[in-house]
């Protein structure tokens, strides 16, 4: 029995993805406080080029940048949540913030309970930012248990892509390189036809752009699929794997030392529950 569950650790650490994981590699993992990513994506519309689960696969590829940089584990995604400005757009998967809500903190507890400690969320979907941060702080103050959530620097990527490319290309890049980092290559084809030229034009009302620059939040829809991530000329299906070099480079150096960091911030966060010093008033 000992032979086999050691079998099972050393195929454990050859694998990344749970689900295609057994059981007993699963345990091997727990048994040595492995960390488990999850990510967490999106299902909406992104303009009239980029895929519907766009934010899916950037967070997949992110965490399959990650897995193998940390010997982490990659449970399999959460992939619809609140879209937010895209809600009423055709083939997306709008469910409400609460209902992303509530499937977050159920999901998030299942693992917890289910022995793991290290649990890292990986999102690029903004609307899931203020929902999972709320998510978590509910986990804790239900459980004392402490996962995080990991948000990769976007504009920082783009920023990147600019400099590589000399132009800015939006989400579509990001989109090319973790197609090529997840294995899907060619199912994307990123170059635009005359007529997907149409400018980027965000925000969609005059309006907003006043509010946002008093720092008002408030809900609103795209009134155009160009709103939403605009179309930029230029990137062609061979500038995938430099794109994905640009990708795993960012986002290693944005979560260099995060296991160590994450290590030290239970042990802090533990101590300090159990000196309790608020009970020392």
């Amino acid at each position: 029995m000992g032979e086999s569950m050691e079998r099972a650790g050393e195929a454990a650490s050859k694998k990344v993805h749970a689900d295609t994981m057994t059981s007993p590699e699963m345990a091997a993992h727990r048994r040595r406080d492995g960390i488990l990513v999850l990510p967490v994506g999106c299902f909406e519309m992104h303009g009239v080029q980029v895929g519907m689960a766009c934010d899916t696969f950037m967070v997949e590829a992110a965490c399959r940048i990650l897995a193998e940089e940390w010997d982490a584990v990659i449970m399999p995604p959460i992939h619809y949540t609140y879209p937010g400005a895209t809600a009423r757009w055709p083939g997306g998967v709008p469910v409400t913030p609460l209902e992303t809500l509530g499937h977050v903190i159920a999901v998030v507890k299942a693992i917890l309970r289910n022995g793991f400690k290290k649990l890292v969320l990986v999102s690029l979907h903004g609307p899931n930012t203020p929902m999972i941060q709320l998510a978590l702080r509910n986990v804790f103050e239900e459980t004392g248990e402490l996962p995080i959530l990991f948000f990769p620097d976007e504009g920082g990527l783009l920023r990147l892509v600019e400099k590589e490319c000399g132009q800015p290309h939006g989400e579509a890049a990001l989109y090319l390189a973790s197609l090529y980092l997840c294995g899907r290559h060619g199912e994307f084809d990123p170059a635009c036809s005359e007529d997907e030229k149409e400018p980027r034009r965000v925000p969609a009302f005059e309006s907003l752009g006043k509010l946002w620059r008093r720092g008002v939040s408030m809900p609103y829809c795209y009134i155009s699929p160009w709103d939403h991530v605009g179309n930029y000329p230029g990137l062609t299906l061979e500038d995938a794997p430099r794109l994905a070099r640009l990708y795993r480079e960012a986002i290693l150096e944005q979560a260099r030392g995060l296991p160590e960091d994450y290590e030290r911030y239970q042990q802090d966060m533990r101590q300090a529950i159990k000196d309790a010093p608020w009970d020392q008033l």
